[in-house]
């Protein structure tokens, strides 16, 4: 049985056509399977919750939508090893769908689910807030100026006029370049393993499961997605008009021998800032904070691939 949960408001509105013509291959093919589609900021966490409390038997969860409903199903996952995750990326990002190397065709992607060439054991991070509450992401998490580009994409309307135009990609490089003059960067402490660094003038922390964030960004060029580390991109005190010259670096991975830029592993980092920034995971923003925890978990979600 497969149960498929679709974001219809995922591709600019376009997931819900685009799934007419898959559902008419499962009909067409008699496969066994179950929809169900997201009304809301949250449903799918509560839609995989549900049918994780289906019998006994293992699931198989196709995600059909963007890396939020992704992030959204892996929050509602409570045994890993009860489930087995599918993917169609219909986002405007597709960064969990770019480090899996999944087709970025639905028909293909949908192919390779019904079809797996392989099934991989990946990990996943985890950040927990001052007030103790937990939130898994499956790409990556980040605190400053990159959330502050997330909170900027989620509340104005460039993001569905740039997929509407087909340059979604550009989404948060064209942000960020705005958001470079109205960042504010603060002092911070961050410990990572054991290991304290002092930081004057965070401009953004990010940690990161997958090699790409943003749509592309190669922000962790090095990273592992099942080595169960963390990898961190820690970047700070860089002239406001030096970003400018350091963000397009990023889409090669050549900003990590930059001064500035600190690329650290690990599995576990804390942070606390002197002033409250906005914090992201996997795209999705959390609201502003000082002191939060990440970690990569010891458990691994099984995807197909």
């Amino acid at each position: 049985m497969y149960h498929f949960i679709i974001n219809p408001h995922s591709k600019t509105g376009k997931a819900k056509e685009l799934w007419q013509g898959l559902r008419q291959r499962l009909e067409n093919e008699s496969i066994n399977y179950k929809e169900y589609f997201t009304t809301g900021h949250g449903h799918a966490t509560q839609i995989a919750k549900e049918i994780c409390t289906i019998d006994n038997e293992r699931k198989t969860i196709v995600i059909v939508g963007g890396d939020g409903t992704a992030n959204e199903v892996i929050n509602g996952i409570d045994n890993y090893e009860d489930v087995l995750l599918g993917y169609i990326p219909m986002g405007s990002s597709n960064d969990l769908a770019r480090g899996l190397l999944l087709p970025k065709n639905p028909a293909e992607a949908l192919d390779r689910v019904l079809n797996p060439r392989k099934i991989r054991a990946v990990d996943h991070g985890q950040v927990t807030f001052e007030d103790g509450l937990p939130r898994r992401f499956s790409v990556s998490s980040g605190i400053g100026y990159d959330a502050a580009i997330c909170q900027v994409a989620q509340t104005t309307k460039i993001k569905n006029f740039l997929n509407k135009i087909g340059i979604g990609k550009l989404t948060y490089f064209l942000i960020g370049v705005k958001e470079i003059f109205a960042n504010k960067p603060c002092d911070a402490t961050v410990i990572a393993d054991g290991i304290t660094y002092s930081v004057k003038n965070l401009i953004f922390m990010a940690s990161l499961i997958h090699k790409c964030e943003g749509g592309g960004l190669l922000m962790a060029p090095d990273a592992s997605d099942n080595d169960r580390k963390l990898s961190i991109c820690l970047v700070s005190n860089i002239p406001k008009l030096k970003i400018l010259f350091v963000m397009p670096t990023i889409f090669l991975g050549k900003h990590t021998k930059i001064k500035g830029v600190q690329m650290i592993t690990c599995s576990s980092v804390s942070i606390h800032t002197q002033s409250p920034l906005y914090v992201h995971t996997d795209g999705e923003v959390l609201g502003e904070h000082t002191d939060l925890t990440l970690r990569c978990t010891s458990e691994q979600v099984n995807i197909i691939t």
